[in-house]
């Protein structure tokens, strides 16, 4: 019985420091977590989307969409993309990757891509981060056919990048 006791004591213990350790990494950084900053939540998802639709009849912009994805190691992808109910002049996706820091949003890299003649344009971007922060993709989708133009802005919430 007592060599049973020497044997489990330092494996509790063990444990117990394990636990700890584990803990506190995994809440490092995390501290704001489910916040709302500027219409995102705060998250430690992988990946975060909105899309934004429409059923309207006579619209010609269905959808725009915006769409950030951990990818591991500081990288994530910034996804956007616009889908027309019809063939469109112009298309126009603009995607801005920021990052939250101090209480506010920061740009920290902006696409802008343009389709002619089409009634989809989808882009994917990946991108090297600071880790230790949570980032976001805010979109303009902009279709335009003839006199008429309709918009989309998509914005995700934040991801934790760690």
């Amino acid at each position: 019985m007592q060599a049973l006791k020497k044997f489990i004591k330092p494996v509790i213990i063990g444990m117990l420091v394990i636990s700890m350790t584990s803990a506190s990494v995994s809440a490092e950084g995390l501290d704001e977590l489910g916040k709302i900053v500027d219409g995102s939540e705060l998250t430690n998802k992988d990946s975060a989307e909105d899309i934004q639709g429409t059923l309207t009849r006579g619209n010609i912009l269905n959808q725009g969409i915006a769409k950030i994805t951990n990818l591991g190691n500081g990288r994530v992808n910034v996804y956007g993309s616009a889908t027309c109910f019809v063939t469109c002049d112009k298309i126009n996706v603009k995607l801005t990757l920021q990052r939250y820091s101090g209480g506010a949003w920061y740009n920290v890299e902006m696409y802008d891509d343009t389709a002619y003649n089409s009634a989809t344009l989808t882009k994917s971007y990946n991108v090297s981060v600071s880790k230790g922060y949570y980032y976001r993709v805010k979109g303009a989708c902009v279709a335009q056919k003839g006199g008429t133009t309709e918009s989309k802005l998509p914005t995700t919430d934040g991801i934790w990048i760690g």
